[in-house]
């Protein structure tokens, strides 16, 4: 180009060849916006300008990327051109070069005047951009080591908010810059503001990931400790329980003669004894699903007969509240493949919860169905329905219903969130069909055998 000026003492040519300065820019910025690790980024941007462009031709030596630490409120200095005058300056400086900040009160600093009012300034004097921190003699004594005659420093910004600064040392004088230069030295700055500002949204979203993860491994520590806990808990707790109770029912059913009140207040015992070695066994129950160790022993069953032995256990609490408890007669055997045991608590959680929830002078109904490889057991009852938002939470722990809260109807929730997983692990499935006011309808699937 006509307007190339060539200085063979100091090997670079001032003005930059055009269309390779396009094509290098583009590849700049590929270079640049590819990379998203903060780290990374921050080291191509200062190295790419002087690698792909080829600026130490044109007398470019020293690259540095200052940002802004808003904790701080500082300039801090988070990168530096790999050049043998960079070496130079940091084997020079008195001061460590991630130890170089500016404070953003040092309104005489070049650096600072850049940030603030966003807009490119020139210096021949680096007292201009480096005091403080350094003295007016340092920055003299660096500036002569190193041989820079010119720094540009540009603000880097990103929607017109500025995030930090570029500064550009050079071996010429400013007079010796060309405009093609500073144009293309603004569009790099522009895009290393992207850049930036997305390796920083990158890194933050990383952090927060990492500490996601170590928070979800510690709470699934403490979910452990606590399953651990409670299966010892209740392993504990149910052996004097057990024994509390036996110990109850000797004295309520083998003394001769026992006062009236006293045996009174020991049914009371009897019951919340029973009551809490039930909740004991619920706690332990659900320590086993959730840690996967609950075993079934299965084997083909009578269904019905399963239904018939808990209807029969549970016909003297429905006789008390002058229920119509009916369980209908199925004219064919039911076989599935079941727990017994677990099975059987199912069954005593759903007809229980009918009892207890159906007023005096109610019905409930027990009949089955078979269709299509699997049996039905549907318990069906006159009590108050259930709304539909107690529903979404009925299969839920310790999800009580409103009715039971208001009428502080004893339980804990758990029996049905037990009774569904149980039935589950039969690869199973519960349903329920309720009309406030109108009774509920609980069934249970199984497949047959």
């Amino acid at each position: 180009m006509n307007d190339a000026h060539t200085n063979n003492d100091d090997n670079y040519t001032t003005t930059p060849q055009l269309k390779q300065t396009v094509d290098a820019l583009w590849r700049l910025e590929k270079i640049i916006l590819n990379t998203l690790d903060f780290k990374q980024v921050v080291q191509k941007i200062v190295d790419s300008l002087l690698t792909e462009l080829n600026y130490l031709e044109l007398g470019y030596r020293i690259v540095v990327l200052v940002l802004y630490d808003e904790k701080n409120n500082v300039l801090k200095r988070i990168s530096i051109s790999q050049t043998d005058e960079a070496k130079k300056a940091l084997i020079a400086t008195p001061i460590p070069f991630p130890k170089i900040d500016i404070p953003l009160s040092a309104l005489d600093n070049l650096c600072v005047k850049v940030f603030m009012f966003k807009k490119p300034a020139s210096t021949s004097f680096w007292p201009d951009i480096l005091t403080p921190p350094f003295t007016k003699e340092q920055a003299v004594e660096m500036q002569k080591i190193v041989g820079i005659k010119t720094s540009l420093a540009y603000p880097v910004l990103s929607k017109n908010k500025s995030l930090g600064i570029l500064i550009f040392s050079m071996t010429k004088n400013e007079n010796e810059v060309s405009k093609e230069e500073k144009d293309l030295i603004q569009g790099f700055t522009d895009v290393v503001g992207l850049a930036v500002q997305n390796a920083q949204l990158y890194t933050k979203l990383e952090h927060t990931t990492e500490k996601l993860n170590r928070a979800n491994v510690k709470l699934k520590q403490l979910d452990e400790l606590k399953d651990e806990f409670v299966s010892l808990a209740s392993h504990e707790l149910r052996t004097p329980m057990t024994a509390i109770k036996s110990y109850l029912w000797m004295v309520l059913n083998k003394s001769q003669n026992l006062d009236p009140q006293m045996r009174s207040y020991l049914d009371i015992a009897s019951q919340e004894t029973e009551h809490l070695i039930k909740l004991v066994q619920n706690m332990l129950t659900i320590s086993r699903i959730e840690s996967q160790r609950l075993e079934l022993t299965l084997q083909n069953l009578d269904l019905f007969e399963i239904v018939k032995l808990v209807y029969n256990t549970l016909k003297i609490k429905a006789d008390e509240k002058h229920l119509t408890f009916t369980l209908l007669p199925y004219p064919e055997k039911v076989i599935v493949n079941a727990d017994k045991e677990k099975l059987s608590e199912v069954f005593e959680n759903i007809i229980g919860n009918a009892l207890k929830y159906t007023p005096d002078n109610g019905n409930i109904s027990i009949h089955f169905t078979t269709e299509k490889n699997k049996a039905g057991v549907h318990v069906t009852d006159s009590g108050p329905g259930i709304s539909e938002k107690d529903l979404k939470k009925l299969f839920q722990k310790f999800g009580r219903l409103e009715e039971a809260k208001q009428s502080r109807t004893s339980g804990t929730g758990l029996g049905l969130y037990i009774s569904k997983q149980i039935v589950e692990l039969h690869k199973g499935s519960i349903k329920i069909e309720s009309e406030v006011g109108k009774g509920t309808t609980f069934s249970v699937y199984l497949p047959l055998a």
